[in-house]
């Protein structure tokens, strides 16, 4: 994986790791509630965490695949990699979370619901990337290391900043 794709990853695991922790945290608040709804706490939390592990290995698994795809520079190639590779990630999921929840140390339902912090953890990469650069996403020249066009430039481009003839 490229440099690039490799922080994008990172990012978006530690949204993952957020989503997860805040959901650990209120499993922990609510034991009480769990508890007269029938789910313990430990199997929850690993639940959870075993979710987690899961949403890593898809988003790895989702990244070489495309950079695999788009390597290949034929759409035919591509289309059918990316399709074939889809249906095979979630197969091993499905067959993972019957194996794992079929244990009594793992709930299920929380290893789906820690599986959505693929979602989450999309949502808040750009949160955690300015966060992680220090607020400002462009730097003053308005090129990232790569030298290649961004947020600053792309607003110049389309007419979107303060130089634009429209006041709409």
């Amino acid at each position: 994986m490229t440099k690039e794709i490799r922080c994008l990853v990172a990012e978006m695991c530690v949204g993952m790791f957020l989503y997860v922790l805040v959901l650990g945290i209120l499993a922990v608040i609510f034991r009480r509630g769990l508890a007269g709804m029938g789910f313990a706490l430990g199997p929850v939390l690993v639940g959870l965490l075993a979710g987690f592990l899961a949403d890593v290995a898809m988003l790895v698994h989702m990244a070489v695949v495309a950079e695999r795809a788009t390597d290949s520079r034929d759409e035919a190639y591509a289309n059918r990699i990316t399709v074939v590779q889809s249906v095979l990630r979630k197969v091993v999921f499905v067959v993972v979370l019957f194996f794992l929840g079929s244990r009594p140390q793992v709930d299920a339902v929380a290893m789906i619901i820690g599986a959505l912090g693929l979602k989450m953890g999309a949502f808040l990469q750009p949160a955690v990337h300015r966060f992680i650069s220090g607020g400002d996403a462009v730097p003053p020249d308005g090129r990232d290391g790569g030298g290649e066009i961004i947020l600053r430039e792309r607003r110049k481009e389309y007419g979107n900043d303060e130089d634009s003839d429209d006041r709409a």
